[in-house]
C-alpha cells in the first residue's frame, strides 16, 4: 500500500477547479482501530467544504475481501446517502482482454448490488494509458460525474462527529496526545452516525458591516472563493440591500451578508433580522487602510441600538487594501497611528487585513486566517450569536404589597411553581428569590420580594432595608431591570399607596419611569376592558400611579394555563422590551445603598410609619 496518509491535489479541468482527495485503505480491518480512526479524521478535515464525487477504485479481476469491507464501511461510516454520489472506477482496463466488462460484473453478484446502490455509474481506467488516452479516460469519467450532479447537484457532507476530535475545529486539533502509540491501548474511538442518521449541518453567520464604499462587498467575494456580490466603483452607494450567499467551510455553513451603510440600516431593522436569523456570530467592520480612520461614534450607535452593547465582543476589524502598506508591517503601521490604536481596542484588539495583489495561494491564507479568528472569537462567546437588543435577557423585578399576588405572578412569567403562593394572615414571601426560565426566546429572570414594610423588624432597624435591597438587586443578572408594580384589580389598598411611596423613596429618582403597573385577578373583569378600568376610577391617588407609569399597565389572570397564559406574558414582555429604547437614552445609576440610603433614611421610616 503506497499511500500512507490522505493528501489532495488541485486542477483545472472544463474550466473548474477541481480537488483530488487520495485515501488510504480506510476501513480495512487489517488496520488498528487507531490508525483507522486518525485517517478518517484527516479525510474530514480534508473534505469539510463537501464532497460532490466519492470515487470508489477497484482493480478488475481482483474483487477481494478488502473491497467487501470498503463497502460496508462506506455505508458505515458515510452513511447510505454517499451512495447518491459514489462512481466505480474499475482500473487494469487492459485486463480484461476479449470480455467485457458486463460479463465480469455479472459474474460477481456483491458488485451487482454495489452497482445498483449507486445507480449504475462506473468506467474503466487503463492506468498504462498514454497520455492521449488517459484525456480520454478523464472525459468518460467526468462526463459521468457531470451526469451524477444533474440528480445531485449539491456537495455531500460526511456525517463524521468526532467526539474530542476537534477535527471540526478551526484549530484541527489532533486526538492523540503526545507518546500515543498509534496502535496502543488508549482508546478514543469516534463516535459516528448510523447510516440512518441525518446530520444537520452548522451556520456560521458573517455580516460584513461598514460605510459606503470601503471594499465589504469585495472582501464578502474573497471569502466565499466566488464574485456572486456585485462590485463596481461608483459614487453612488451600489449594495443598496442586504444580499447573503454561502458556502461550506470546516464542516459548517458558512453565510455571508453583504450590508449596504450602516446609517441606512435604521430605515429598515425588519431587514437585518429577516437576513441575520436570530443574529449574526460575527460582524466583520471593513475599513481601507488608506481612508482617514477614526472612531465614529454614531455609526457605532446605530448597531448598539439593535445588537446593544455587547456587539463589540462579536466584532472583528478588517482592514483592506494592505498592498497599500507596501513593506510596511501592519503592526507597525497600527503602532503610528493613535486613531487605528484606539478603534482596536475598542474591539478587543481583534483584527486581519487583506492584500488584494495577493496571489491566489496567498488570498486563501488571508480568508482562512480571517475565519479562524472568527471561529475563535465565536468559542469565546460560548458559539452563540449576538442577539437582537429585544431578545437579551431581562430582569423582571416584582413589586407591591402584600398579598397582591406577586409569586403566582412570576410563576405564571416562568410556567412553573417556582415561588410558593398561598393565601395566608401573614406573608408568605419573606425574602426575596428569582427564577430563570426563556419565554419566547429571550432569557428572563423573575424576582419575587417580599412587602418591604412587613418585614420582620424593619420598624426598628431600617438599615435592614437596604441589606434586602441591595439583596434583591443582586439576584438579578447583567442585563435590562425592569420593575412591575403588582396590584389587585378591584382593591387598592392605603398599604398599595404606601409600597408605591415607598418604592420611590428607596431607588433613585425615576424609578416610575421604569415601572410597569401588573394587575392580578384578570378574570374579575368579565368582559370588561382594562382600559376603561383604569380610566374611570374615581380614586386620585390610583389615577397618580397609572399617569406615572405613562399608563404602561396590563393584567394577569395567574389561573391560566397553556396559549392564554402565554400570551398573558407575552404583552407584558412586549411591553418591558419597549421600555429598552427609553432605558438607555434616560439610563440612571443604581444606588449604592450607602451614604445616599443614611440621608433617605428617616423619610424611609416616616413612610413605613404611615
Amino acid at each position: 500500500m503506497v499511500t500512507k496518509q490522505c493528501q489532495s491535489e488541485t486542477v483545472s479541468l472544463r474550466g473548474k477547479q477541481v480537488i483530488v482527495i487520495d485515501t488510504p485503505d480506510l476501513f480495512s480491518s487489517q488496520s488498528c482501530a487507531e490508525v483507522r480512526s486518525l485517517n478518517l479524521q484527516q479525510c474530514l478535515k480534508l473534505s469539510a467544504d463537501g464532497l460532490h464525487v466519492l470515487l470508489l477504485v477497484t482493480p478488475i479481476g481482483h474483487y477481494t475481501e478488502e473491497d467487501r469491507e470498503t463497502i460496508e464501511g462506506i455505508q458505515g461510516e458515510f452513511g447510505t446517502k454517499a451512495y447518491s454520489h459514489l462512481i466505480v472506477v474499475f482500473t487494469r482496463e487492459d485486463e480484461l482482454g476479449e470480455d467485457s466488462l458486463k460479463d465480469y460484473i455479472d459474474s460477481k453478484s456483491s458488485l451487482k448490488v454495489l452497482l445498483g446502490n449507486a445507480g449504475d455509474r462506473y468506467c474503466t481506467f487503463n492506468n498504462k494509458a498514454d497520455k492521449e488516452q488517459r484525456e480520454q479516460q478523464v472525459t468518460r469519467l467526468l462526463d459521468v460525474i457531470e451526469q451524477m450532479m444533474v440528480g445531485s447537484p449539491g456537495p455531500y457532507f460526511v456525517p463524521l462527529k468526532m467526539e474530542g476530535s476537534g477535527v471540526q475545529d478551526c484549530g484541527h486539533r489532533t486526538t492523540y496526545e503526545e507518546g500515543d502509540n498509534l496502535c496502543g491501548p488508549k482508546k478514543r474511538e469516534p463516535q459516528i452516525p448510523g447510516p440512518n442518521q441525518d446530520v444537520e449541518m452548522p451556520e456560521l453567520r458573517v455580516l460584513l458591516m461598514g460605510k459606503r464604499g470601503v471594499g465589504k462587498s469585495a472582501a464578502g467575494n474573497s471569502i466565499l472563493g466566488k464574485q456572486p456580490f456585485k462590485i463596481q466603483y461608483s459614487e453612488q452607494q451600489v449594495t443598496k440591500v442586504f444580499t447573503s450567499h454561502s458556502r461550506i467551510w470546516n464542516g459548517k455553513k458558512l453565510l455571508v451578508i453583504d450590508s449596504p451603510e450602516i446609517s441606512s440600516w435604521k430605515s429598515d431593522v425588519s431587514e437585518v433580522k429577516k437576513h441575520t436569523s436570530s443574529g449574526p456570530h460575527a460582524f466583520l467592520l471593513v475599513i481601507p487602510l488608506n481612508s482617514s480612520i477614526k472612531s465614529d461614534d454614531n455609526m457605532f450607535n446605530l448597531v448598539k441600538n439593535i445588537f446593544g452593547e455587547k456587539f463589540t465582543k462579536f466584532t472583528i476589524i478588517l482592514f483592506t487594501r494592505k498592498e497599500d502598506l507596501e513593506d510596511q508591517a501592519l503592526d507597525e503601521f497600527i503602532s503610528k497611528n493613535s486613531n487605528l490604536q484606539e478603534l482596536i481596542l475598542k474591539f478587543e484588539k481583534r483584527y486581519t487585513a487583506f492584500n488584494y495583489r495577493a496571489t491566489a495561494e496567498e488570498e486563501q491564507r488571508q480568508v482562512n486566517r480571517l475565519l479562524d479568528q472568527v471561529e475563535s472569537m465565536v468559542r469565546c462567546n460560548d458559539n452563540k450569536p449576538c442577539i437582537f437588543r429585544e431578545k437579551e435577557l431581562l430582569n423582571i423585578i416584582l413589586l407591591g404589597s402584600s398579598g397582591t399576588g406577586k409569586s403566582a405572578t412570576g410563576n405564571t412569567i416562568l410556567g412553573r411553581p417556582a415561588f410558593l403562593s398561598q393565601l395566608g394572615a401573614q406573608p408568605i414571601t419573606i425574602r426575596s428569590q428569582s427564577g430563570r426560565a426563556t419565554v419566547d426566546g429571550q432569557d428572563v429572570v423573575v424576582v419575587d420580594t417580599p412587602s418591604f414594610s412587613q418585614m420582620p423588624g424593619i420598624q426598628k432597624d431600617i438599615f435592614k432595608l437596604r441589606e434586602e435591597v441591595k439583596y434583591c438587586l443582586s439576584l438579578c443578572e447583567e442585563g435590562m431591570k425592569i420593575f412591575v408594580l403588582v396590584l389587585q384589580l378591584g382593591r387598592f389598598t392605603q398599604e398599595d399607596e404606601a409600597a408605591v411611596e415607598q418604592l420611590e423613596v428607596m431607588f433613585p429618582e425615576g424609578i416610575m419611569k421604569y415601572t410597569i403597573v401588573l394587575f392580578t385577578r384578570k378574570e374579575d373583569l368579565g368582559d370588561g376592558d382594562l382600559s376603561d378600568y383604569t380610566r374611570n376610577t374615581k380614586n386620585k391617588a390610583f389615577k397618580r400611579i397609572v399617569k406615572k407609569c405613562k399608563e404602561r399597565v396590563c393584567a394577569f389572570n395567574n389561573k391560566e394555563t397553556g396559549r392564554n397564559r402565554e400570551a398573558q406574558v407575552k404583552e407584558l414582555l412586549t411591553i418591558a422590551n419597549s421600555l429598552r429604547k427609553h432605558y438607555d437614552e434616560h439610563s440612571f445609576s443604581w444606588m449604592d445603598f450607602g451614604h445616599p440610603f443614611k440621608t433617605i433614611g428617616q423619610q424611609i421610616a416616616s413612610v413605613f410609619k404611615q
